[in-house]
């Protein structure tokens, strides 16, 4: 049966597994990626491999990160109330009056962020943004209150939802990424891979882990192609807008191997898919800026899904996008 890219996007941003604590999220794709490839096994930090042999004709790497951002308990407080500290890019804006769900040792407790109501706050704190200093989680309500203890996981406790054909979720960044990988690795029963491919879902991205890097170095990879997610519909002077809808965005820069990108480029126009092009005039934010560095060097390219509102709750994304990604993974395989 084939796959439903919506209802697979949906599974995995129902799933929690902030960097580090990545296992429920990779069992799951382990699931799903199995049928369709030779081997899986895991490295040493956690990071999910999935091996598809080929003609031999060299080994192309294609990594998704599986991890997400969220929080840790960092202290606790009269019993009721935890501290919390941010574990990948948060802006604090992002959790205020949100529901939060904490991973205990024995379950899951529910908690708030509250916040007061503007009747009750003094006029010098209304146009302030409060850090992570003096934002608290109320656990007083939950059962498994009792439980929490600094080192558990926190969460924002949300599902994703249907838009007019859009998708909005938490940890669309980078499960979008995750959904187009194994998308591919489906496509593959009805291509003829002349690499050996390696899907690669790989660990702890948001805090600049070892995930990615490791098992590029462990594979000795000739070719790396990095599925991250970029900013849609921003405006910004200097640059192109990149649009959900119109496929996945090409980067280009001088962490890119120019040769590899043109070939993909070349080998989406010949079989119309759909893609738009983006600079990235330095680093890129993503494992690419790492794994083209790892071990005498490996051609990489960046191929990034439009997204907006990126590392919030409510990150937005078409899952066409992600249906196109997946076309040109499966074509890239193909690339002698």
């Amino acid at each position: 049966m084939k796959l439903d890219a919506k209802e697979l996007i949906k599974q995995l941003s129902t799933l929690d597994g902030p960097s580090g604590y990545e296992r429920d999220v990779l069992r799951f794709i382990e699931s799903q990626i199995k049928p369709f490839v030779d081997r899986v096994w895991y490295n040493k930090v956690g990071t999910l491999i999935a091996q598809k042999d080929g003609a031999g004709k060299g080994k192309l790497g294609i990594f998704a990160h599986a991890d997400e951002i969220g929080y840790v308990i960092a202290k606790i407080e009269d019993g009721s109330f935890a501290r919390i500290e941010m574990i990948g890019g948060v802006d604090p804006k992002v959790i205020f009056a949100q529901k939060v769900k904490i991973y205990t040792r024995n379950g899951v407790a529910k908690g708030i962020v509250g916040v007061l109501p503007p009747h009750l706050q003094k006029e010098e704190h209304r146009s302030k943004v409060p850090s992570f200093d003096r934002i608290f989680v109320d656990f007083s309500c939950s059962e498994a209150g009792k439980y929490v203890s600094v080192g558990d996981i926190c969460l924002v406790d949300t599902k994703p939802v249907e838009m007019n054909g859009k998708l909005c979720g938490k940890a669309m960044d980078n499960r979008a990424g995750c959904a187009s990988l194994i998308l591919a690795a489906e496509l593959l029963k009805m291509l003829r891979n002349y690499q050996d491919v390696y899907f690669i879902f790989s660990s702890q991205e948001e805090v600049a882990g070892p995930g990615a890097v490791s098992i590029a170095y462990e594979l000795k990879l000739d070719r790396a192609i990095v599925v991250d997610v970029t900013h849609a519909d921003v405006k910004i002077p200097s640059l192109p807008q990149i649009k959900m809808g119109e496929g996945p965005a090409l980067c280009v820069g001088p962490v890119i191997d120019m040769e590899f990108q043109s070939k993909l480029r070349e080998i989406a126009e010949k079989n119309n898919v759909k893609t738009q092009i983006e600079p990235a005039p330095g680093r890129s934010g993503t494992d690419t800026d790492d794994v083209q560095l790892t071990g005498s060097g490996i051609r990489t390219a960046l191929i990034s899904i439009p997204l907006m509102y990126m590392h919030t709750p409510v990150e937005i994304l078409d899952p066409k996008d992600v249906e196109e990604t997946s076309r040109l993974l499966a074509l890239a395989t193909t690339i002698q």
